[in-house]
């Protein structure tokens, strides 16, 4: 192998996709394939046999082409909190119980009744324990980049990041005692992100074009992978995504929790990803207006002009981060008949909570943001960005990558430099 590369997967709800990186950390290119989604239903399941169909399809046309014989190493990210259970062999006993799936309140209030930190993230749990009470699945419990390490080495394993909404301590890198007494050997080890695990199989590496001994590496969830991707590497990196809500992250020296607010902290190398997110951004800006008038309103906008509104925008009722306010609406007036200067508070108020929320992370005892990176379509407005800038105190960037399988393919590359050195 001359020149290695570095596969990373992110495997979403709809698709998945793949980046390969070489040895510099360059994005060599990215492919995707999809699943057919599921019928409409009051819940969220899909069954693992999609995604593997179309991961194993997919693979096999890349290696068909040559594009595997060069990887090294391999990482999955998942969504956060989508759970399935499996027999020994790896095979899915039934479908997946998907991360935004509202089944299992039941099971998560007798969790939440054990001795254990009421700041601990446990739907997951809640929603394996329902498929084993409910459904009869006593199989391993995964997650779903763990169900893909397990397919690739027969390991049954998962990683910190994936492990948190299992009720996983990160801080203290092991399953609290109520838990590791009640369900002892169904819980998975676990290891940090980026941790080498296993080979492929033999039997996969030849039917994808891989060459011997390719390692794949502990995963991580989806937006943990976009964090890897923006290029955050130093305390104090803050990275925001302005999509439909306004999602924050900071790396910090200290692991934060506030479970009335979300917010809580992923293990992220030596340091923690604190994570919070407002109910304002994007969604409601396309409430009013549309991507060709928010482009052109946007030239008319004084960026340096004074916040004179006092705008909150929300697209419907509560707000869970930086405040708590389940009742909490829309504050969207007065309303100027400029529409221009309505856009303008808007992204006014929407920049205020950002720059709220990443004070919040410090009052809880994170480290004091020193720059954003930013991801989602409104990082790519200017005029926006020195909004931001102003309200934060501190340079607003577009991140490196916005694509989670560029992390992970970080990850896949950190595996290399930590092989047999896992914990």
């Amino acid at each position: 192998m001359t020149t290695a590369r570095h596969l990373g997967i992110d495997v979403g709800t709809s698709g998945l996709r793949l980046a390969a990186l070489n040895g510099h950390g360059e994005c060599l290119w990215l492919e995707k394939a999809s699943w057919p989604a599921p019928p409409a239903s009051d819940g969220h399941e899909q069954p693992p046999a999609g995604w593997w169909a179309a991961f194993d399809e997919l693979m096999r046309r890349l290696g068909g082409q040559g594009r595997l014989a060069d990887i090294a190493s391999i990482a999955f990210a998942g969504t956060s909190g989508t759970v399935l259970t499996v027999a020994d062999d790896g095979t899915a006993e039934g479908p997946a119980l998907m991360y935004d799936d509202p089944q299992g309140g039941d099971q998560l209030a007798a969790l939440r009744a054990l001795e254990i930190d009421p700041d601990a993230q446990l739907s997951a749990l809640a929603r394996w324990r329902l498929l084993a009470e409910a459904r009869g699945q006593l199989g391993r419990p995964v997650s779903q980049a763990d169900w893909f390490v397990l397919r690739l080495t027969g390991r049954h394993v998962s990683d910190s990041n994936n492990a948190l909404k299992w009720g996983f301590d990160a801080v203290a890198e092991r399953w609290p005692a109520p838990l590791a007494d009640r369900f002892g050997a169904r819980l998975p080890e676990v290891h940090r992100p980026g941790t080498a695990i296993a080979p492929v199989t033999p039997d996969l590496a030849q039917r994808w074009g891989l060459a011997a001994n390719v390692i794949v590496a502990a995963g991580t969830t989806d937006s943990m992978a976009a964090l890897w991707a923006s290029g955050a590497t130093e305390e104090g990196d803050g990275v925001t995504s302005l999509g439909s809500t306004l999602a924050l992250k900071l790396i910090s020296t200290r692991p934060v929790s506030d479970a009335a607010s979300g917010v809580y902290s992923h293990r992220f190398g030596e340091r923690f990803a604190v994570s919070g997110a407002s109910n304002t951004g994007g969604r409601v800006l396309a409430t009013f207006f549309d991507s060709e008038e928010l482009a052109r309103l946007s030239e008319s906008i004084d960026p340096e002009a004074p916040d004179t509104l006092g705008y909150w925008p929300l697209a419907g009722r509560g707000e869970r981060f930086p405040v708590v306010a389940p009742a909490m609406g829309p504050r969207l007036t007065p309303r100027p008949a400029d529409p221009a200067l309505f856009l303008a508070g808007m992204l006014r108020g929407i920049a205020r909570i950002e720059a709220l929320g990443y004070r919040r992370f410090a009052a809880l005892g994170g480290t004091t943001v020193r720059r954003v990176l930013s991801s989602g379509g409104g990082a790519h407005n200017p005029v926006f960005a020195r909004i931001r800038e102003r309200a934060l105190g501190v340079p607003v960037t577009l991140a490196a990558h916005t694509e989670a399988a560029v992390g992970a393919a970080r990850l896949a590359a950190v595996a290399m430099e930590t092989k047999g050195a896992g914990r």
